[in-house]
């Protein structure tokens, strides 16, 4: 197909291409073997360990989105902690950037029983809530590094591009959280761009968003509990790390998963953080005892481990999403999407 997709998927190509040049490069620069030496210890059991603690993140995922739903039933929170997972697959495993997770969620919620506007509304203020949170999740991270380098950590060249980039994420998520409060113009255009056509949907849209602002108590809910989700995935970082023998304190975890989060949202256009994260883990674990190859055994287990998930729960929306064409070409006399 040509067109104007075509340059965003010849962009998308190359980008993940890149991204496994780099990745491939680094792990055979710090020696394959012992690389894969270092994945060894972890087994069968262990990595199912680890897979199924990552599970366990997405349910305060789902809980922080329901919270800033308007009118939808407990039992609801399945369904989105669902459309999470659907998010994370989209952008672990297929070439997306995040842009194409947040498509997938909005898609999985609406099949999971939220009208399209509500879906689109309330995961646009929950993403405001998870980037807060992960701003909070980042500054403990910057606070635990400057801690972990000393008196002269202040000094180190790592911080200076840190806690510029954290001030000026800051000032975006702040702005962005801002705008809708205000109109919500730049959501109408989001909306807009994502899905030309649906300006008969931007007043419910905005609608709902304007609903969750309104509410501050599930708002400041809402971000609690994805400050919690975000410490909970370092966990299973911290539990990788058990396995293959390579034990951190939970603190010097923290402060390297929540810098490589900051460094892979940095480079938003790599499909997965290829190359990128493998980059970070080589960086920031050498600086908290964690030799290079242990660093990369971390990367490929985790990408491992999102594989195992993804790619289950990507078949799993693929057959809801039939299931549903099914019933709606069975009715055709079905439809309406409002609010």
């Amino acid at each position: 197909m040509s067109g104007p997709r075509s340059p965003v998927r010849a962009t998308a190509i190359a980008a993940t291409l890149t991204g496994l040049l780099i990745a491939t490069v680094v792990i055979g620069y710090f020696n394959v073997g012992a690389v894969l030496g270092a994945m060894r210890p972890i087994g069968v059991l262990g990595f199912l360990a680890v897979a199924g603690a990552q599970l366990v993140v997405y349910a305060p995922l789902g809980l922080a989105w329901w919270l800033v739903t308007r009118r939808e039933p407990v039992r609801r929170i399945g369904g989105l902690a669902w459309a999470s997972a659907i998010a994370e697959a989209a952008t672990n495993v297929l070439p997306f950037s995040q842009l194409g997770g947040v498509v997938m969620a909005n898609r999985a919620a609406v099949l999971a029983g939220l009208s399209p506007a509500r879906a689109f509304g309330s995961n646009v203020v929950d993403i405001s809530m998870e980037l807060a949170a992960q701003l909070v999740y980042t500054l403990v991270g910057v606070v635990l590094l400057a801690h972990h380098l000393g008196l002269d950590g202040r000094h180190d060249p790592l911080l200076a591009p840190i806690a510029g980039s954290l001030t000026l994420a800051a000032g975006l998520v702040g702005g962005f959280i801002a705008g809708q409060g205000r109109g919500l113009k730049l959501v109408k255009r989001l909306l807009h761009a994502l899905v030309p056509g649906v300006d008969s949907q931007a007043a419910a849209v905005t609608h709902v968003i304007e609903s969750a602002y309104r509410r501050p108590r599930r708002l400041w809910a809402s971000f609690g509990v994805h400050v919690v989700a975000w410490f909970t995935a370092a966990g299973g970082t911290w539990l990788i790390l058990a396995f293959i023998g390579r034990p951190l304190p939970i603190a010097s975890v923290v402060a390297i998963e929540s810098l490589l989060f900051a460094i892979r949202n940095a480079a938003f256009v790599a499909p997965a953080g290829l190359g990128v994260q493998e980059g970070a883990y080589v960086l920031l674990g050498p600086i908290f005892g964690l030799p290079p190859e242990a660093a990369l055994a971390l990367s490929l287990l985790k990408r491992a481990r999102d594989l195992a998930i993804g790619v289950p729960m990507l078949i799993s929306w693929q057959v809801v999403e039939s299931r549903r064409s099914l019933r709606a070409a069975a009715e055709p006399g079905r439809g309406g999407a409002g609010e």
